[in-house]
């Protein structure tokens, strides 16, 4: 019996990969720049000596640099590529190689002969050399060509919109639900379209070990649908995303449609069902990654106690307005605001109390600012910093004792009413200031208001202005 097997991929698919590599000792960046310019996922690695010695792809980026929030430029491929490699031959038949990629969850498979990788094996091409063998199978492909296109936004939440609404459309089902969960997480991901299955159930489901064949079930549906007194033909697709943070989320996609007595299911739509499958997974897996990442970059530039910015993202901010300023000769403002008498505050009233206050200061402060464009963040202890854009040092010095005077309503146990002292400084565009020089003056007008008793404003005047 004929096997076909991976050498023959190259010539029934005009479109396979082609080999790319890399260096070891190139950086993450250059490595991103190769994938994109060139519409590859995945990169051969080989050391000084032309050696192959691992692969790197997208997902190694996703979840090795950004999703810490590594800098690509400051990381080698030889820190995040995959070494310890699965390969094949050319005469590995194409079920072997295919077996080999779902049984590792693995996109890409390096062809090697005589030590040497010779081309790269993706599940793209191996969807396509099933098209191209199969013509039977090619119109329930064309029915999920676009698919990919519309699942390269990155938010969980589109891609499953997308999974419950335009998914059953190419299998003609009219409910269908989408549901994925961690037994470590709270809040299991439940999306549904015309299903009425209770959330519990389902994710009941989700959690219990389901079988990974693809199932077509005739005359069966969920119980929500049952409710509804159909009879049904439910076809019930496993997914499983790992996210490679310890994290693995398993659920399924499960849709209902109406079906004729005589109408039996047929190989194209278990083909489709499997194709849908490893996009669904991709793109979900991929999703997680970047979902993680948004959170992790969002917790890192989020003060955890009062909800604005840290100074980390306080010094991006000020450098690019710095940069911005520059270019376009405008102006803008900085302020550092310090609660007055502090340690006294968490000496007498107790920590809980300095707490309640530092959060005070920073929602009367956020209230206070043009939603569109000022920011604050948390600079020090009791210490809050202010950019305040296209903002010229008499428009600050009005937002600052605006604050001031409202902080005189924020009372503190035992020792009556707050107040606040305040440091302002404006742009200077000649010499143009720096990040570090703007602040170092707003400093220096905050330590003036100290010393001159607290409770008041200080600008730092720039020549021939007046406040």
């Amino acid at each position: 019996m004929f096997v076909p097997h991976v050498g023959e991929i190259k010539q029934l698919n005009n479109d396979t990969d082609q080999l790319f590599d890399i260096g070891e000792n190139v950086t993450v960046a250059d490595a991103a720049k190769i994938m994109s310019y060139n519409h590859v996922g995945c990169l051969t690695v080989f050391d000084e000596n032309r050696k192959f010695v691992g692969i790197i792809t997208e997902r190694d980026m996703l979840s090795k640099v950004l999703a810490k929030s590594f800098s690509p430029k400051n990381v080698l491929v030889s820190d995040i590529m995959t070494s310890a490699v699965l390969s094949c031959t050319p005469q590995t038949s194409i079920t072997e190689a295919e077996s080999i990629m779902d049984e590792h969850k693995i996109r890409h498979l390096p062809i090697v002969e005589n030590g040497k990788a010779v081309a790269m094996l993706s599940s793209r091409d191996l969807i396509a050399y099933r098209l191209k063998s199969n013509k039977d199978m090619q119109v329930a492909a064309e029915q999920l060509a676009m698919l990919p296109t519309g699942l390269k936004n990155l938010e969980p939440d589109d891609v499953a919109s997308l999974a419950v609404h335009e998914v059953p459309k190419s299998f003609a089902a009219q409910n269908a639900v989408l549901c994925i969960a961690n037994k470590n997480r709270s809040k299991p991901f439940v999306y549904a379209n015309n299903c009425n299955a209770p959330h519990k159930q389902l994710i009941n489901e989700a959690h219990t070990d389901i079988p990974q064949d693809i199932r077509i079930q005739i005359d069966t549906a969920c119980s929500g649908c049952s409710e509804q007194g159909c009879a049904l033909t439910k076809l019930l697709i496993p997914l499983s995303v790992n996210t490679e943070q310890d994290e693995t989320f398993s659920g399924f996609l499960c849709m209902c449609r109406p079906t004729e007595p005589d109408e039996k299911p047929d190989n194209s739509q278990l083909y489709k069902a499997s194709l849908l499958r490893q996009v669904l997974n991709i793109n979900l897996t991929n999703a997680m990654l970047y979902k993680n990442y948004i959170d992790a970059r969002h917790d890192s530039e989020t003060d955890p106690l009062t909800g604005v910015g840290t100074r980390r993202f306080l010094e991006n901010v000020l450098k690019a307005e710095c940069s911005r300023s520059a270019r376009f000769s405008r102006t803008f403002c900085v302020a550092i605001i310090d609660v007055d008498h502090f340690k006294k505050i968490n000496d007498t009233a107790g920590h809980a109390a300095g707490d309640e206050t530092l959060k005070n200061i920073a929602e009367l402060i956020s209230k206070n600012l043009r939603e569109t464009d000022m920011i604050v963040a948390r600079y020090g202890g009791d210490e809050f910093v202010l950019v305040m854009p296209e903002t010229p040092i008499e428009g600050g010095h009005a937002l600052l004792e605006r604050i001031r005077r409202q902080a005189g309503n924020i009372s503190i146990p035992s020792l009556g009413s707050l107040t606040i002292s305040s440091g302002l400084a404006e742009w200077n565009p000649e010499p143009a200031d720096t990040p570090e020089s703007i602040m170092q003056r707003a400093d220096n007008a905050l330590y003036k208001a100290k010393r001159n008793g607290r409770n008041q404003v200080i600008a730092e005047m720039l020549e021939n202005a007046a406040v």
